[in-house]
């Protein structure tokens, strides 16, 4: 009899999903990690599950169904989740007119507004009034602060019956039914789930082509806990951050606002910064972010990256404090051909999941519930294309 009818490799958020959607299908798990506490991509981020920036259809409908299961999960685990919400700003007549744009065909289906600076500021106090046009509220969002949320999770499921969870298991050999370690210890599952990020890849290379994907590379900071108990209000983005996710890929004048901010900002498009902040529990400000891949990916931070992502930071919120008091960077796994999924089996009894392109956070419990009741669907909508092409 194997060890579990479900064995899962890496509990980063991936991992730590489907063990949880696993779970509660019945089936007895078993999750290991070659680390002893979170330390990767799962904690290195903005803590935003941010339905807002998935696109109408399959993949909007995974991160609302992931929105459902983080607020479930925070009242069993107890950690912190707040439904903030979200404020994209328009400083430019371009921003704004992306945000009508988007309004005008998504705003009903997403329970999105567009508001008049005066209205931003009430639902968004901590927002620079310099020069606003406007904003567009949305109230899906949430806030989870990741370095502490993930811990608590990790801690919660080794307590829970059936589920297993074993650190410092690092493993170096998977086989269908089969996990060994570094070390030489031997797990056995009924099936296996790889969802160990940018470093799954070289388990099953022959479905990772070097053209197909690529480690992405961002960088973030953190301030000091704002002073007097400020407050900013909802998670902030700025108009940079609308040529970045897929769901603003449709609005007629985004080509416009493209071309705009690589005529004045060409730094921005180098280095793939675009400016989103939230706020914590304790008061600080998490800053970020910029986006480097490939061969360009080296393992020192660039200083003139995160004084770019300050400089205009600032000009989106008008904060009292902007000391830094951390500064870190973190990589994950991206699929080239514009898509943000991917899920396959390379051998019966064995599944990946991986190459959420930075929205891990929003789709991961989505994902997992899907992968694990409707694996068929899952493969079919998110694997076959590369598959295909290998």
């Amino acid at each position: 009899m194997a060890d579990s009818d479900v064995l899962i490799v890496g509990a980063g958020i991936v991992g730590l999903a489907t063990a949880i959607a696993a779970h509660r299908c019945g089936h007895r798990v078993t999750i290991v990690d070659r680390h002893h506490t979170p330390i990767g991509a799962s904690i290195r981020n903005f803590g935003m599950i941010w339905p807002i920036g998935q696109p109408s259809g399959p993949l909007l409908d995974l991160a609302m169904r992931s929105r459902t299961i983080w607020l479930e999960l925070a009242n069993q685990a107890g950690f912190f989740c707040e439904q903030s919400g979200s404020m994209h700003l328009a400083y430019r007549e371009d921003e704004l007119r992306v945000l009508e744009e988007f309004i005008a065909t998504e705003g009903e289906e997403r329970r999105a507004q567009l508001l008049s600076p005066e209205d931003v500021r009430t639902q968004t106090p901590g927002v620079n009034p310099v020069s606003l046009l406007g904003g567009m509220y949305s109230p899906l969002e949430l806030n989870v602060e990741s370095r502490t949320a993930i811990q608590k999770i990790w801690d919660w499921i080794a307590a829970q019956p059936g589920i297993e969870l074993i650190s410092g298991f690092e493993a170096a050999h998977i086989a269908p039914n089969r996990v060994e370690s570094s070390d030489g210890r031997v797990r056995e599952g009924d099936h296996i789930y790889l969802t160990t990020g940018s470093d799954g890849v070289t388990h099953y290379p022959d479905c990772f082509p070097s053209d197909a994907f690529t480690p992405c590379k961002l960088q973030m900071m953190r301030t000091i806990p704002q002073p007097g108990g400020w407050k900013m209000g909802t998670h902030v983005a700025g108009g940079w951050t609308l040529r970045h996710y897929d769901a603003f890929a449709d609005c007629p004048s985004l080509p416009q606002l493209k071309e705009r901010i690589s005529r004045e900002l060409p730094e921005f498009d180098i280095h793939g910064i675009h400016i989103m902040l939230s706020q914590h529990s304790a008061g600080d400000l998490v800053i970020g972010d910029s986006h480097v891949y490939g061969d360009a990916i080296t393992p020192f931070d660039d200083d003139r990256i995160n004084h770019l992502i300050l400089k205009h930071a600032k000009q989106l919120v008008d904060a009292p404090s902007w000391e830094i008091d951390k500064r870190w960077h973190g990589i994950y796994l991206k699929r080239t051909d514009g898509r943000s999924l991917f899920v396959d089996q390379p051998e019966p009894g064995v599944t990946i999941i991986n190459a959420m392109g930075g929205a891990g956070m929003t789709l991961s419990f989505g994902v997992a519930d899907l992968v694990i009741r409707d694996p068929d669907t899952a493969i079919a909508n998110f694997g076959s294309r590369i598959t295909q092409s290998v």
